[in-house]
């Protein structure tokens, strides 16, 4: 009985050190999600197809890849097994496609554009256990010409 009530309690320091580092990991990554969309505010989305003909287009894209940490795992299963809105997947979800928008920025920022239009968004989830979400972003930078 001593053994069970010794691995009990390692398992809820693990776990509680486990979530600590979890939610530091991922309140520094919202920070800097928050600085870089205030750096590439000024570039314009669009989900429109339509361009001036004064413009150069030229396809952008970003990948992102983000893995949730063990705590929400736990927690996405239990609340998968009652049913309902897994909100812990949802913060996962919501990071990814925020990272990806961002990169699709600096990469429309990097050859000179200012606006992206018909922006696309496709969401995968990766991993036998759903551990893993992809959001690939894309779509065509414009270029004007003054």
């Amino acid at each position: 009985m001593d053994g069970l009530i010794f691995q009990i309690v390692i398992f809820l320091i693990l776990f509680a050190v486990g979530w600590g580092f979890g939610r530091h990991i991922e309140q520094k990554h919202l920070r800097e999600l928050d600085e870089k969309e205030k750096q590439f505010a000024h570039i314009r989305i669009d989900t429109n197809r339509f361009v001036e003909t004064s413009a150069t287009g030229q396809l952008v894209s970003s990948n992102v890849v983000i893995s949730h940490d063990y705590f929400k795992y736990v927690i996405a299963n239990i609340q998968n097994f009652f049913g309902g809105r897994l909100t812990s997947y949802e913060s996962v979800v919501e990071r990814a496609r925020r990272e990806a928008m961002i990169r699709l920025k600096q990469e429309a920022h990097a050859m000179g554009a200012n606006h992206i239009m018909g922006v696309r968004l496709n969401t995968t989830e990766l991993g036998m256990q759903g551990g893993m979400v992809e959001v690939f972003a894309y779509g065509t930078a414009i270029i004007k010409h003054h």
